[in-house]
């Protein structure tokens, strides 16, 4: 018992239980003048006691302590002291619910060692609040270890310092759920998710808590879109961490890593985003080391520039390996993401940490990142394409441990100065920057570095590259191309170095030192015209070489060497489409002022058409480049014969017989014609068509470009394109127009059949019907009826390849309508028209098109007892449109073509019934005619485009076959089954041709997919009378041949009037 004197004030007890939220006991009263106050923490199993000592303006501390089982506020609550949520238990739990307020001095949430404790503060306006009173030992809440503390669906925790410790948690969701804070210091796994928020001045999420325990698997996430956390001071992240799907962070300054942690910070999300408005410092401590990723769109703003730190990692794209980096090792990337950006203007310095890296390891193409560089680091490229765009002249990577590393397949593209800037460098050491390509490819845009002086005066390049070879396992090479100055280039066995890139096919790279062609190194080149071409110049630098006389420094030229082992080769890509290679052209590839050492085994071109060549002397390498000659023609030798003239005999009175011998004129020998330079790789037919015409093309222009853009190629290659330029989607469009004509010929030989009710005919009354039910009947009446009919059709087509065309699909879908009205006991006349649109398709040849077709036609037939008889002429125009695709090695054009084309056809047919019970025959002959006519055309497009005369084809068609039906009730209603089997045989134009030629060339024949001569022909329908005026009816047909596949279905609507 403590006693106090000459304090007045109130006194209220207040015992709550989890069942019971009012108020027990409560007691008033005025002191005289002691208080006695309870020195012990008043703690109950299942109730908690409170007491409130008021005393003018003075609080008197008391502790509240819940250590068994869970317990639930909801109305406020005033603890006058410190609150502990277990205190010597574990899994001790509290509910602040309702919009309950509850307050005290301090909270503690797990005690002591091996205790626990979980407090929950839930709903709108419930609240846990520490308030801000200048007491040394009040204003805070710890969480120590397996303690939780979790605040939701828009709860509050105020408190002006919180402790966290390793195996702590701290949750944070919802719309509303607010943690705030003077300074938040926490070792444990925090979430921030569904719009909660946490704000602070000063923040530290850490990896390593206090008791210096590494905790590198603890966890610090911002999740979801309007989760947020505010540092209005520092703000530092030690733990693994990430922001996600749209969370955020805003802080004045940001600190990322922990010395003795290993770090991953991910950004990731397009929504996701960290503002920071002073500096973001990434720190790993050498080691281990830290990083912070950028991905999948997110953003990193960072007002006044980034600063990396001795073993900080700043990544584009996906994670990093931080474990292999504990002795300062090159980093090794995770899984590539994405790319993140980070605002442009944020300038990023290294300082003289020489350890600290800036990584790619993403997934895009053509990646730009815009930020200057400063300072002394390291670059490594593992995935994607990233183009350097900002300031990079006061950058150097000089650690002779990383450098510039481009792997993994990636393309490091350099556009911007490298080092030009510095000019604090170490003359006496003269340190340079390390550019090692491993696998992948750097591409040069501009200078690598500068030429400097050492303390003697003499000259050297600050930068040096590497290009490593058969150090890698597999296949995988590095490749250096571009334009630039660079310094020592050394390219080992295997790597490959071609100046120019995309943006400019030739290029030249200034080597300001040695270069070195290790054994079974390349060098690629490419050819423009008049003389230019892709070029590597190797530069002497001044080395000092004493005193003279006077005492003044003298130099001499040094470096500038370049050396060339065993096995080397240079290997010509590309020509130029404006020069002209069949009478050769020479250029210069190399120069080399300080000489050459060894030399080029060869130069080699996959081409079949052309010769190259080199010429060396010791400064200097020339490439020749010529068209192969294909032979000359041997016209044969010819043989006159020996005649004989035969011997006169005088003798008397003979006069002889003279015999003037038999002539032998000999057998001419014309030789075997040397082929063109491009037909002598080609095969097919077609190949060797289209390489034909090539070889005419005019050496100048468009068909110059065209010419040479084939010089390069391989012979498969060569075949391959040979194809691709012949056009024969035109020769093929002629096919499917003949196919697409059997689908309105039959729409009007079904209605004919139909009209006199003839075997496996679809039901339509086409006359006055007969007195009773038969609905298919028809009536000897002199009344003349016209009938009105409709049918809709549609069929799939496919049609295979022979070697030398393609295959082709095609499609045809649409729909005719027609009249007729008898015009005698036997004959009936009628006329058709209708719409249909075909689409075809050789995917081989990179080729479709499509076709809107516009029939008109006229038909008649006749019935004579079992004799039918059944004819037609039709016309359909088309509008014909074709695309394709052209693209070869080095090459791509698109084209595209209009044209109109008509198609006749006449047909007639024969077929006799014959009844066998309820099912009726009908053998039938078929013989049609179609003839095509197609306008000449000229594609658009670009320089492989062809243009075309008129055209047509001439098929003819006949078929033999057996039709059957049978009539049946269905469902109160009179139907029809009926069924065709026959065989199609097609002759004339089989396959389709077309003449075609590109500018500039003479003209030649492609053959597009053939038609199928021989066929089985199939037909399936039903039909159901509908009324004594109306029928529908469905169908199917196919077509199977040796290389053709043919489905159709069709649905028919015949209404009379």
């Amino acid at each position: 018992m403590q006693m106090f004197t000459g304090i007045r004030g109130d006194v209220m007890i207040k015992i709550s239980s989890k069942n019971f939220g009012g108020t027990l006991l409560k007691h008033k009263n005025i002191f005289p003048g002691i208080v006695k106050y309870i020195s012990k923490s008043l703690v109950f199993p299942s109730i908690t006691v409170t007491a409130v000592v008021s005393c003018s303006g003075v609080s008197l501390a008391q502790d509240v302590v819940l250590d068994s089982g869970n317990t639930t506020w909801t109305s406020d609550t005033l603890v006058d002291g410190d609150l502990y949520v277990g205190y010597n238990n574990k899994d001790i739990g509290l509910t602040i619910a309702n919009g309950a307020k509850v307050y005290s001095t301090n909270g503690y949430i797990g005690y002591r060692v091996g205790s626990s404790g979980t407090v929950t503060v839930s709903g709108p306006g419930s609240s846990w609040i520490i308030p801000r009173v200048n007491y040394v030992l009040a204003n805070n809440i710890t969480v120590n270890q397996n303690g939780t503390l979790n605040i939701e669906n828009g709860g509050n925790v105020d408190a002006k310092y919180f402790t966290f410790a390793s195996t702590s948690q701290l949750n944070v969701t919802g719309n509303g759920s607010t943690l705030t804070a003077d300074r938040i210091s926490n070792s444990g796994t925090v979430l921030v998710g569904n719009g909660g928020s946490i704000n602070a001045i000063d923040a530290q999420f850490d990896g390593l808590p206090a008791d210096g325990t590494d905790n590198s698997l603890a966890t610090f996430v911002v999740r979801g879109a309007g989760s947020k956390v505010t540092s209005t001071g520092t703000l530092t992240v030690g733990a693994n961490a990430s922001i996600e799907d749209g969370g955020a962070i805003v802080a004045q300054d940001v600190g990322i890593g922990t010395s003795g942690s290993f770090q991953n910070f991910v950004v990731t999300g397009a929504q996701s985003r960290m503002d920071v408005n002073g500096t973001l410092t990434v720190n790993g401590g050498y080691a281990p080391n830290s990083n912070i990723s950028i991905a999948d769109s997110a953003n990193l703003n960072v007002k006044n520039g980034i600063t990396m730190a001795t073993g900080g990692h700043l990544t584009i794209g996906g994670k990093i390996d931080l474990g292999n980096l504990a002795l300062g090792g090159e980093p090794k990337g995770q899984a590539a993401a994405a790319a993140g950006y980070i605002n442009p203007d944020a300038v990023i310095s290294f300082g003289s940490s020489e350890r600290a890296y800036l990584n790619f390891n993403h997934t895009q193409t053509g990646y730009v990142f815009a930020n200057a560089l400063t300072g002394d680091g390291n670059i490594k490229s593992m995935s994607g394409e990233t183009i350097l765009t900002g300031d990079l002249s006061k950058f150097e990577a000089t650690d002779n441990l990383g450098g510039i590393i481009v792997d993994g397949g990636s393309t490091l593209v350099l556009a911007s100065n490298l080092g030009t800037g510095v000019t604090n460098y170490d003359n006496v050491f003269a340190w340079q920057t390390n550019i090692d390509v491993k696998n992948g490819t750097f591409n040069v845009k501009a200078d690598t570095g500068a030429i400097r002086k050492n303390f003697l005066g003499s000259e050297y390049f600050s930068s040096n590259i590497d290009v490593w070879g058969d150090r890698n396992a597999g296949s995988a090479f590095g490749r250096l191309i571009g334009s630039g100055a660079v310094g020592n280039v050394t390219l080992e066995k295997g790597a490959l170095i071609s100046p120019g890139n995309s943006d400019n096919a030739i290029g030249t790279f200034t080597v300001n030192g040695n270069l070195s062609f290790g054994e079974g190194s390349a060098y690629d080149v490419d050819i423009a015209g008049n003389g230019a071409s892709d070029k590597i110049v190797v530069q002497t630098l001044k080395a000092w070489s004493g005193t003279d006389a006077q005492n003044n420094p003298t130099y001499v030229d040094s470096a500038g060497k370049t050396s060339i082992a065993n096995n080397v080769s240079v290997q010509v890509t590309a020509l130029d489409a404006a020069t002209s290679y069949q009478n050769g052209q020479t250029y210069t590839i190399l120069s080399s002022a300080g000489g050459i050492q060894g030399q080029f085994a060869q130069a080699i071109s996959k081409s079949a058409f052309l010769d190259v060549a080199l010429a060396q002397t010791s400064n200097q390498v020339d490439l020749t480049i010529a068209v192969k000659d294909t032979g000359t023609p041997n016209p044969g030798t010819p043989n006159p014969g020996n005649p004989d003239p035969g011997t006169p005999n005088p003798g008397t009175p003979n006069p002889g017989n003279p015999d003037p011998g038999t002539p032998n004129p000999g057998t001419p020998n014309p030789g075997t014609p040397s082929p063109g330079l491009f037909d002598s790789v080609a095969v097919t037919g077609n190949q060797r068509n289209v390489a034909r015409a090539l070889n005419t093309l005019q050496q100048s222009g468009q068909s110059l470009a065209l010419y040479n853009s084939l010089l390069p190629l391989s012979a498969e290659e060569a075949q391959h394109a040979f194809e691709a330029l012949s056009g024969e989607v035109h020769a093929s469009a002629m096919n499917t127009l003949v196919t697409s004509s059997t689908l309105l010929r039959n729409s009007v030989n079904d209605r004919m059949r139909a009209s006199f009710s003839s075997v496996a005919s679809r039901p339509t009354p086409v006359m006055a019907y007969a007195d009773g039910d038969d609905r298919f009947g028809t009536a000897n009446k002199d009344i003349p009826l016209f009938t009105a009919w409709g049918q809709g059709f549609g069929t799939w087509n496919s049609i295979d390849g022979n070697g030398n065309a393609a295959d082709l699909s095609s499609s045809t879908g649409g729909f005719v309508a027609g009249l007729d009205v008898p015009v005698s006991a036997d004959w009936r006349l009628g006329a058709v028209g209708g719409y249909s649109r075909s689409s075809f398709d050789a995917n081989d040849r990179s080729s479709f098109g499509h076709s809107d077709n516009y029939h008109l036609g006229m038909y008649a037939g006749a019935q004579y007892g079992e004799l039918s008889f059944r004819s037609g002429l039709t016309y359909t125009w088309h509008q014909v449109s074709t695309n394709r695709s052209v693209a070869f090695s080095g090459f791509n054009d698109h084209l595209k073509a209009d044209y109109d084309a008509g198609s006749f056809q006449a047909f007639g047919e024969l077929g006799y019934r014959i009844d066998v019970s309820t099912v009726a025959f009908e053998p039938f002959a078929n013989l049609t005619h179609v003839n095509v006519q197609r306008d000449g055309f000229n594609e658009r497009g670009g320089i492989a485009a062809l243009s075309s005369p008129s055209d047509s084809l001439d098929t003819t068609l006949t078929t033999l076959g057996l039709r059957a039906s049978s009539d049946f009730m269905l469902g109160g209603y009179i139907a029809k089954a009926r069924g065709m089997l026959g065989w199609q045989h097609a002759f004339g134009d089989t396959d389709p041709t077309s003449r075609l030629a590109f500018v500039g060339s003479q003209s030649y024949v492609v053959s597009g997919t053939p038609l199928t001569k021989d066929a089985a022909v199939v037909e399936l329908g039903l039909d159901v009378g509908l009324s004594d005026t109306a029928t529908i009816g469905i169908g199917y047909s196919g077509e199977f041949g040796s290389n053709e596949t043919s489905n159709s279905i069709n649905a028919k609507l015949d209404v009379r009037f």
